[in-house]
């Protein structure tokens, strides 16, 4: 990695940040049947359209207010009778509700609610199958939102914590310090830009404009930070070299989650998160990253490197279950019983 030099080679770096990118994949057209029982259909169409239930900002903007609104038709079922086109590659994917599945056209992705276990299931299902489609179905259809952006939230601070974790690798082992030079302010950058990127593609998730003018209120603390987090810097780059790894990865990841947790917060309510709501967000963060980051650490001793690559990697790191349970709420603690030297928040 090249050492990043001073404020400008910062800001270059936050500039390489494709926002088009960013717009053009949470503005794909989408082409969705819903099949199956007439009334089964109304419902689940109803509940893709379903609003948070913890409210929504004022600046939102709904689903069928974007340049293209997603494309939903029913039918009774996939049959040639029921009027379902032939031909492969109209819709994206087929939703049955129950019985809807006669005939299909070869090809056609057909999720069941009934084989799936339920419909939280079958969103997931969705979301594992067609990663690519993530930030364009939660913009278009609110009850992808809070699912992809906690995913999204989770999968760039499990990144922004493997990269702390080989740089301080590298730092400790001097040829490989050699042959990938590092230093605490390019560290910084790379973890900052990865927090652009997520704060970005979370404004995409809510139906939001997705450019560097209309964000500049969530980015703005995110980029003072990048200069202000001294003593994540200095865990980062650490005292003796080839101590606390764990810890420093540690810290990227509950700094990230908080990021990410606090770009959520506004996005969705409208509210932005007072000094002692990011210190709470940030301790529980820090208190669940171990197991986290341990896993990480043994992918890197395996040799593996864990998924690497960014905070677009698949999203859905686990199936449903088959038996129609609900899989565990994001926040939900991880039992964690041992515990790190502490992380600080305050520069």
């Amino acid at each position: 990695m090249a050492r990043v030099g001073g404020v400008k080679g910062f800001w270059d770096t936050m500039k390489s940040v494709s926002v088009a990118e960013i717009a053009k994949e949470a503005n794909r057209p989408l082409s969705v049947a819903v099949v199956g029982d007439p009334k089964r259909r109304a419902e689940a169409i109803e509940a893709l359209f379903a609003a948070p239930s913890a409210g929504s900002s004022q600046e939102a903007i709904p689903a069928r207010a974007l340049p293209e609104p997603p494309f939903v038709q029913e039918f009774d079922s996939t049959a040639e009778a029921s009027q379902f086109p032939q031909q492969p590659g109209i819709f994206d994917f087929v939703i049955d509700m129950g019985g809807g599945r006669i005939d299909a056209p070869e090809g056609t992705p057909i999720y069941s609610v009934a084989e799936l276990g339920g419909w939280e299931n079958t969103l997931q299902r969705i979301l594992e199958d067609r990663p690519d489609l993530a930030l364009a179905l939660a913009r278009n259809f609110p009850v992808f939102r809070r699912r992809v952006s906690q995913a999204l939230i989770a999968q760039t601070a499990a990144v922004n914590a493997q990269f702390a974790l080989v740089t301080g690798i590298t730092q400790a082992i001097p040829l490989t310090a050699i042959l990938l030079p590092v230093n605490s302010l390019s560290d910084i950058v790379i973890l900052t830009k990865n927090q652009v990127m997520m704060s970005l593609r979370l404004a995409a998730v809510y139906g939001l404009p997705v450019d560097y003018k209309s964000r500049m209120k969530e980015l703005a603390p995110i980029l003072a930070n990048a200069f202000g987090w001294r003593a994540v810097a200095r865990e980062l780059v650490g005292a003796v070299p080839g101590v606390g790894f764990i810890a420093r990865a540690m810290i990227a990841y509950a700094g990230t989650m908080t990021v990410g947790k606090a770009a959520q917060l506004y996005y969705e309510t409208g509210e932005t998160a007072t000094k002692s709501q990011l210190q709470r967000l940030y301790q529980e963060a820090f208190e669940t990253s171990r197991e986290t980051v341990r896993a990480l650490a043994a992918s890197l001793r395996r040799g593996s490197g864990g998924d690497g690559g960014g905070s677009r990697r698949r999203l859905a790191a686990r199936r449903p279950a088959r038996n129609g349970s609900e899989l565990p709420p994001d926040e939900a603690p991880l039992g964690i019983e041992e515990t790190e030297p502490e992380g600080s928040m305050n520069g």
